[in-house]
């Protein structure tokens, strides 16, 4: 079953509404009938979606998101698709000047990482014909510090669970081909090439308008620009006592009748996200790809990186706007041998500002010198995967 995008101007997720969705969703199937499980019936359907793809010529996805920071809040909307069809929100903590009224993006990064990995799971195992009745993936990081100036998400390691009548071997080869076919692992593990940011430049009045509501200025000097310098003043760690890293995680469960995937970021899975199919491989229009999902959080980094270092040095901002670009390979195709890959990835940022060009460029380049994700995606990574037999549930219940 494929079903074309909704027409909505956007959608905005939060828990209820997932389960909602999950709901209106799910397709009555019997999985009796089909002589299996719910997930065996939908990796049969999804491989007579790989197959009627794969016997039809397809040309590059053309992949757009738009990052907002929101005036006074400085909360960071993304929306994904030409039409921003999808939005999320990126926040920070409280004590970085945020409300936590989302996922902020290193913990995106490592829910939309895990969600792109049990897909490829999922459509490799379609194609391998390797029944699957259960599988979750939960997805962990410790971030590392590079320099004085940067940090950002690495030590990327993943345990797939996978409840499956399928031998050791073939669970094997299934792990070599999601490793081989991700687009996402092969983002983030093979060195990307990136522009630097491209800035349009509007220059705003020096002293705003009375009248005006409290903006964007308002919230980076009274509020993040004290926030970043709390945590510039204070002192670094010694060698006798390391700050302990703070591990990442999240867990992206497969709904076994859809194929969509609920991600839980965070320990206490307080935020969630949902991805969607490629309307061609099943997909219900619901919520983005992962791989939309994976190229935007890039971009709510950025944006957030442009408040930081513009309350740390003082810059003024009225507004910010960023939107990311780039192109995704064919997946299926007749004309294609090789595996969907990320290409001409782009960054464009609109300001309005007091500041003069000479300090808006300085504060582009000090952005791109220190934002973790634009430059872990420059990076090359490292990523270990392994498979441990056993739907999560249970697995958790016999670790107890």
């Amino acid at each position: 079953m494929s079903t074309a995008r909704s027409a909505s101007p956007f959608k905005v997720f939060g828990a209820t509404t997932l389960s909602a969705m999950l709901l209106l969703a799910a397709p009555l199937v019997s999985s009796a009938a089909e002589g299996g499980s719910p997930l065996r019936s939908y990796l049969a359907a999804k491989r007579e979606a790989i197959q009627a793809q794969s016997a039809q010529p397809a040309a590059p996805t053309a992949i757009h998101a738009k990052v907002t920071a929101e005036s006074r809040s400085g909360v960071r909307r993304l929306r994904i698709g030409p039409t921003g069809e999808f939005q999320y929100i990126s926040d920070s903590g409280r004590n970085y000047a945020g409300y936590n009224l989302g996922a902020g993006s290193w913990d995106s990064l490592v829910g939309t990482l895990a969600s792109s990995v049990a897909d490829e799971y999922i459509v490799q195992a379609a194609e391998q014909n390797v029944p699957l009745d259960a599988l979750d993936v939960v997805f962990t990081s410790i971030p590392e510090r590079k320099s004085e100036s940067l940090a950002y998400p690495n030590n990327l390691s993943y345990v797939a669970y996978i409840d499956s009548p399928a031998t050791a071997a073939q669970l094997q080869a299934l792990k070599r081909a999601v490793h081989e076919k991700s687009s996402a692992i092969d983002l983030v593990t093979r060195p990307q090439q990136v522009s630097h940011a491209e800035v349009e430049y509007i220059h705003s009045d020096a002293v705003r308008d009375p009248t005006l509501p409290p903006g964007l200025r308002d919230f980076i000097t009274e509020e993040k620009r004290p926030a970043v310098l709390a945590r510039q003043a204070k002192p670094a760690s010694g060698k006798d006592n390391p700050a302990e890293p703070q591990t990442l995680v999240a867990r992206a469960h497969v709904e076994p009748r859809t194929g969509l995937r609920r991600v839980f970021l965070g320990k206490d899975g307080y935020h969630q996200q949902l991805h969607d199919s490629a309307p061609g491989l099943l997909g219900y229009g619901l919520a983005p790809t992962v791989e939309e999902h994976l190229l935007g959080v890039t971009g709510t980094c950025l944006t957030h990186i442009f408040e930081v270092q513009a309350a740390a040095r003082n810059v003024l901002l009225d507004s910010l706007e960023l939107t990311v670009d780039g192109q995704l390979s064919p997946r299926f195709a007749s004309n294609i041998r090789s595996p969907a890959r990320y290409s001409d990835i782009r960054y464009r940022v609109r300001i309005e500002s007091p500041a003069s060009e000479q300090e808006i460029d300085a504060l582009r380049q000090s952005v791109e010198a220190t934002c973790p994700l634009y430059n872990l995606v420059k990076d090359e990574q490292k990523l270990e995967g392994s498979i441990v037999r056993g739907a999560y549930a249970e697995a958790t219940n016999q670790a107890r």
